[in-house]
């Protein structure tokens, strides 16, 4: 091996060292802001859904939970699957969750 290429390889393993080194400390800050945001956020009373037992049947340090999940059902005039309770009309005159 010539001189030049152990010079190149240094070159090259001090540029992933350092570089894995700024990543881990790009992601630090991004995990420290994120904690400073959770706890400066107001806490959610209730879910978004609507449903009961919301932030007062948790206690104070347990996450949010997620929103529940909700089936899709087939629209008996179009044909489109749609979520029931967030459904809007397609328009046909005939259309069960036309609002």
């Amino acid at each position: 091996m010539s001189l030049s290429k152990i010079i190149l390889l240094a070159l090259v393993i001090g540029a992933v060292w350092f570089g894995w080194r700024w990543v881990n400390r790009v992601q630090e800050i991004g995990r420290a802001r994120n904690a400073a945001r959770r706890q400066d956020a107001p806490p959610q009373h209730g879910r978004r859904d609507g449903a009961a037992g919301g932030a007062s049947a948790r206690s104070a340090g347990a996450p949010a939970p997620a929103m529940e999940a909700e089936d899709m059902e087939k629209c008996p005039e179009c044909g489109a699957y749609v979520a029931p309770r967030s459904a809007v009309s397609c328009g046909r005159p005939a259309c069960p969750y036309g609002r």
